[in-house]
């Protein structure tokens, strides 16, 4: 294999995946980047992409001014270099190199038609499987796109460059012939991190369909990732015979352009990583500042439900912090007391759901289903077709049209989004490993459950409150509903635990573990609905006064803002809810100890007692799958924040659905988007998420956060490298940064 090879296989090892709609989840884009410090991180990607991690010096200036910045947190120094940082430099492409020195005129640029027209083969190769991924030579990628750009005279005509096909008929046949030919051409004395930086480059240019293609890797071990890199490549070898053969003029200074960043990118990243310190610096105090707006009570003051009536347990959803203080409160006023807890969405059952031919995972994105639910296909109503063919802003018009002036009634009083109750009869099947599971495993299966949320006595009423969201025209809705669930709601989880639960057969099992369940004792499944905050209720018989206290909850919070059930059913609305916007810590620890009403809907919160985790592998479960949920989420929205043009989706108004549900174009063309819309981050005023990195915040002995720490891999290197920050919350209600060892 060729050095540049090589580097072209670590390069895409290194693209973070991005999930297809049905099942899209927050991704911290930059996750395989985590064994490396987040400063020298930054300092590449600001080079070979000129993406940003940090905001703009005009961003910390302005809310220093407005006291957003603690002043006790800058210094003098910090203030000076401010006002003195200049332009970084940035690793330029050959294509871009082209443009630069080619006066094009009334032409389109190269790379601008370089990234559509591989963005439009990509499309054409994943829009149909069947024609393009089988047998045969153009059943590679490569071979796919190589064959459309031999037979196409439109780019060469587009162009004006005679000499194009030509030249595409001269490329290698397969990526591997191309790593060699370029690296003849341009590495043969050239430093390995000259390669490097190289091959991020060209897969920045493209970073939504390599997103795409990584997850599509993932799922069938397929190379399409790699193949991808191969054609981007392909495109400034292709430029740089262009100019050789064309023009001297073009082609000397690019070439001198291109060797001398070849000898220079090492230092141009140490350069850059020297004037970020100031920007990192500014950044740091800007956290610091947002964090001290969190303020907890001293553990002798917390709320206690020491024999609730009412226990919930919540999904530590963002959302649903502001719903467990609502239940709280409305337990008082109906004479109930109640006992809310916060775990992952899923419950700790790592199902999938069978529909079909499809296997649709209810995990979060880095697990896989253990066991399966089985069922038929749901029937697709005349309803459910009306919503779908409103649910893209292209598709609106030709709806109409197929569906007849009748409809134009619904069409302006707005189609309701779906939401997923995830049906479940008592006499589904459950398999594992293919295999219909026995008792025994479905009672270890709730074992493992109770013991993550630590249940150590029952309430009367036990609720398990999934959640999901009911969005018209957003094709990202997924992303809105249940991270834990991989994009679905909550409900199947909720659903198939407390049936689990209520089963006598199962109690008694249970009873061997340690879980001694009442006989009054029964469990209920529920599903919040976070654009409306209403509560809907997947289990019979549910007792009026539970039904009550959920209902005053909701009620509260609508008060708060009405018409939001408008917005959630009307198709031109494009901000429903702010989804996770406003995320800044994961609390791991007991949520009574939170004082101060006015951060809700800022912080995850999991319940966790120390006292009850004698061995602390509860603690580090948490951080190994919890916690890492909470940054994928906080790094999308913060990414979304400091680089909307290229680390966000743009404008939720323009997405146009790609190729089967693997992402949306903003408009008709350029690279597949990756991230959130602009709408999710922003109110068209002002931003309505505050880029700061997760604050993990832990209730327990400093020596015991080690000890989880050690032993919680991929975590800890986030830690180390500072892409989340740890605090240890002391019994006075104080944070103590946690520090490195």
């Amino acid at each position: 294999m060729s050095k540049l090879a090589n580097q072209a296989q670590l390069a895409v090892a290194r693209v973070a995946p991005q999930w297809p709609l049905p099942q899209w989840v927050a991704v911290n884009p930059l996750w395989e980047y985590r064994q490396q410090p987040l400063t020298e991180v930054a300092a590449q990607w600001r080079y070979c992409g000129n993406v940003a991690l940090t905001m703009s010096p005009e961003f910390y200036q302005q809310h220093y001014e407005q006291g957003a910045i603690e002043p006790a947190l800058v210094t003098d120094d910090m203030r000076r270099q401010l006002t003195q940082l200049s332009d970084t430099p940035r690793w330029q492409n050959i294509s871009h190199l082209v443009d630069r020195y080619q006066q094009r005129r009334r032409k389109m640029l190269w790379h601008d038609e370089v990234v559509f027209q591989i963005s439009q083969s990509c499309g054409l190769f994943m829009q149909f499987p069947r024609r393009f991924q089988g047998q045969g030579k153009d059943s590679s990628l490569y071979q796919h796109w190589l064959t459309i750009s031999r037979a196409d005279r439109g780019i060469e005509t587009l162009m004006d460059e005679a000499d194009l096909n030509e030249l595409f008929a001269e490329l290698p046949d397969s990526p591997d012939a191309l790593f060699e030919a370029c690296e003849q051409l341009w590495f043969g004395s050239a430093p390995s991190a000259a390669a490097e930086h190289y091959c991020q480059a060209l897969i920045i240019d493209v970073l939504g369909w390599a997103s795409a293609l990584s997850y599509q890797d993932r799922q069938h071990g397929s190379q399409w990732l790699l193949e991808l890199l191969a054609i981007r490549m392909a495109w400034d070898y292709l430029l740089w015979q262009l100019a050789d053969r064309t023009n001297q003029a073009v082609f000397e200074p690019i070439k001198q352009d291109f060797e001398q960043q070849l000898r220079d990118s090492d230092d141009a990243v140490a350069a850059i990583i020297a004037q970020q310190q100031s920007l990192w610096q500014w950044q740091r105090a800007y956290e610091q500042s947002q964090l001290s707006a969190l303020k907890f009570k001293p553990a002798a003051d917390a709320d206690r439900n020491d024999s609730p009536q009412l226990q919930a347990v919540f999904c530590i959803d963002v959302r649903s912090d502001r719903y467990r203080r609502a239940l709280a409160q409305a337990g008082r006023e109906h004479g109930m007391t109640v006992n809310s807890k916060g775990f992952a969405g899923f419950f700790g059952v790592p199902l999938g759901r069978e529909q079909g031919d499809q296997q649709i995972p209810h995990v979060p994105g880095l697990l896989q289903p253990s066991f399966f639910v089985r069922q038929q296909s749901p029937d697709k109503s005349f309803k459910d077709l009306l919503s779908r063919s409103f649910n893209s802003p292209a598709s609106m018009f030709t709806g109409v049209e197929a569906l007849g002036l009748a409809k134009l009634g619904e069409l302006l009083k707005g189609i309701k989004g779906s939401l997923d109750t995830a049906q479940f009869d008592a006499d589904a099947e459950i398999y594992h490993n293919g295999r219909a599971v026995t008792c025994e495993q479905l009672a270890e299966l709730c074992a493992q459950a109770l013991t993550g949320m630590q249940f150590t006595q029952f309430a009367e009423h036990v609720v398990l409150v999934g959640h999901g969201a009911k969005h018209s025209n957003n094709a990202q809705r997924a992303g809105m509903n249940c991270g834990a669930c991989g994009g679905q709601t909550g409900a199947l989880s909720a659903r198939v635990l407390c049936h689990l639960l209520n089963q006598s057969a199962i109690r008694q099992r249970l009873s061997e573990h340690g879980f001694a369940i009442p006989q009054a004792t029964q469990f209920y499944a529920a599903l919040h609905e976070t654009v409306t905050d209403d509560i809907v209720w997947l289990s019979e018989d549910v007792p009026a006064q539970v039904k009550q206290t959920f209902a005053s909850a909701s009620a509260q919070l609508q008060q708060q803002q009405p018409n939001r059930a408008t917005r959630a059913n009307h198709w031109a609305e494009l901000r429903p809810e702010w989804g996770l916007a406003g995320n800044q810590a994961l609390f791991f620890g007991n949520a009574g100890r939170l004082a101060d009403d006015a951060v809700q809907g800022r912080s995850f919160l999991h319940d966790y007692d120390e006292a009850l985790d004698a061995d602390g592998s509860l603690l580090t479960a948490l951080l190994s799958a919890p916690g890492l949920v909470a940054n994928w989420i906080n790094w999308q929205y913060y990414t979304a924040v400091t680089d909307p043009q290229r680390m966000g989706s743009g404008n939720k108004l323009l997405h146009n659905r790609v190729a089967n549900d693997i992402g949306v174009f903003e408009g008709n063309g350029g690279d597949l988007r990756l991230g959130l819309a602009w709408q999710s981050v922003h109110d068209g005023s002002d931003y309505v998420h505050k880029p700061v990195r997760l604050s993990v915040i832990i209730e327990a002995s400093e020596p015991r956060i080690h000890k989880a720490l050690a032993q919680a891999g991929d975590f800890n290197q986030l830690y180390q490298n500072q892409w989340i920050d740890v605090y240890r919350l002391n019994p006075r209600g104080e944070l103590c940064r946690l520090q490195h060892q």
